[in-house]
């Protein structure tokens, strides 16, 4: 079980976004450590329902012992893919995405997701998904790792660090995530404060977890199931969910679907970033279903 607790990001900004009233059915589709879940779960009184899903059977094994009694909560291990046969008979009056890596995860012992992890480099939410991150780096060839690096992670020097890894694992197996991280910081400049891994971290982690394919799937899914005048709220962490998510919503309102209840995305406020800097990049955006 994951030790620890999830600082939620834009949480007054996404509760008061979502519109709930006493009673309101919300799935919140990505529930991790519980930050929004338990403010959403205030304004619900004892009529309304929570339900969780998670593809991390951490998350939802820690959330299920911290809220075990809870009668109006819901928690499934399962990715938002998959939301429409999760959901079952319930027609939700308001889902929430808060997409990418939290705190809890970045933390986790074996999941390689910290530049400094030295006991694993899974960087997979489900330890079923196959490949994970050692096994692709061990197996791929150079151009398909440029390729990854490249296309997911936005990074110029893609060529540069799929051929160091290449040659780093001619002679040895990588087999942490803080030596991954070495063997890219020996060929990329470092950038001010930001580490020269996190662009190649972000490309395995949303390559492997089929990360930008499943949005589409879990925005299609929550459409077709969120009530008329339901809100979905959306926390986006990088450029590539974010043009999803945006596309997905202009759709919608040039369609006369639905319509935005924020034309530019709110992003968190300087106080908000000095409490938690790995705030910084958050953008949510919510639309509403006519």
């Amino acid at each position: 079980m994951i030790p620890g607790k999830h600082i939620p990001v834009l949480l007054s900004e996404v509760v008061d976004g979502l519109n709930l009233k006493s009673g309101s059915v919300v799935i919140d589709a990505t529930v991790d450590g519980g930050g929004h879940a338990m403010e959403i779960l205030k304004k619900l009184g004892q009529e309304g329902k929570l339900i969780g899903l998670d593809w991390d059977l951490s998350m939802i094994e820690k959330l299920r012992s911290e809220l075990s009694g809870e009668g109006r909560v819901k928690l499934f291990h399962s990715n938002f893919s998959e939301m429409e046969k999760v959901a079952g008979p319930f027609r939700p009056d308001a889902i929430l995405f808060d997409l990418g890596l939290s705190s809890l995860q970045l933390l986790a012992s074996g999941r390689g997701f910290s530049f400094k992890s030295e006991d694993g480099l899974g960087m997979t939410f489900d330890f079923n998904q196959k490949p994970n991150a050692e096994e692709f780096i061990r197996t791929a060839n150079v151009k398909d790792l440029e390729e990854v690096i490249r296309k997911y992670g936005e990074e110029r020097f893609a060529g540069r660090i799929a051929r160091a890894i290449e040659r780093y694992r001619a002679k040895k197996r990588i087999a942490s995530a803080k030596e991954l991280a070495e063997v890219i910081s020996r060929v990329v400049p470092r950038r001010g404060r930001i580490n020269p891994a996190t662009r190649t971290f972000q490309s395995l982690r949303i390559y492997l977890n089929h990360e930008l394919e499943n949005i589409e799937i879990g925005l299609t899914g929550a459409w077709k199931i969120i009530k008329p005048e339901g809100r979905i709220a959306v926390i986006s962490y990088h450029s590539l969910e974010d043009r999803i998510i945006k596309n997905f919503f202009k759709e919608k309102a040039k369609s006369e679907e639905g319509k935005l209840i924020n034309k530019k995305p709110i992003i968190p406020g300087r106080e908000e970033i000095l409490k938690n800097p790995r705030s910084r990049s958050a953008k949510l955006r919510i639309i509403e279903k006519i």
